[in-house]
């Protein structure tokens, strides 16, 4: 497979999100809440198309420790191969077999990222408490509040990131 062909694969599915991200944007002040479940369920389509086959997605749920607690409600969560296929449909989720989770966001601005931080911290904590081990933790977005400056939006994104990086993502203690 050439670079070009590889770039031509991410490009389409870039087109698909915008226009999906474009499709749900429309309804928004009428229904943010099916506009938000549909952004997640997009996500959750790229993921399944992008990663691994064996890995499971599923979108809204908890995550469920061992010790019997669980966490805030998640937008989607990536779970092991070897997660019961009777159980993805529930919405608690095994801790001791998520690998990753995303929060979803169809038009991030600079609180979305405060709060990720902050559930980030939490919801990882609690796993590595319960399990001893680290899950990654993710944010994505349709779209962002910053304008069309693609480097400006960037830079906030970037600057935001740094000034919560060693507070809110620290290291499970």
């Amino acid at each position: 497979m050439s670079q070009s062909e590889l770039t031509s694969y991410f490009q389409q599915a870039t087109m698909e999100m915008q226009l999906e991200y474009e499709r749900i944007r429309s309804r928004t002040l009428e229904d943010p809440g099916t506009a938000g479940d549909e952004g997640e369920e997009n996500w959750a389509k790229l993921l399944r198309n992008w990663l691994p086959g064996d890995m499971q997605i599923t979108t809204k749920g908890r995550i469920l420790c061992a010790d019997g607690s669980a966490t805030d409600q998640v937008d989607v969560v990536a779970l092991s191969p070897i997660y019961p296929h009777g159980m993805v449909g529930k919405k608690l989720h095994l801790a001791s077999e998520v690998l990753a989770v995303f929060e979803c966001k169809t038009t991030l601005r600079g609180e979305h990222i405060d709060r990720t931080m902050e559930s980030a911290n939490k919801t990882k904590e609690m796993i590595y408490r319960s399990h001893g081990k680290e899950v990654l933790y993710g944010l994505v977005a349709h779209s962002h509040s910053w304008g069309n400056d693609r480097i400006a939006a960037a830079r906030k994104i970037t600057k935001k990131n740094h000034l919560g990086w060693g507070e809110a993502c620290a290291a499970p203690k």
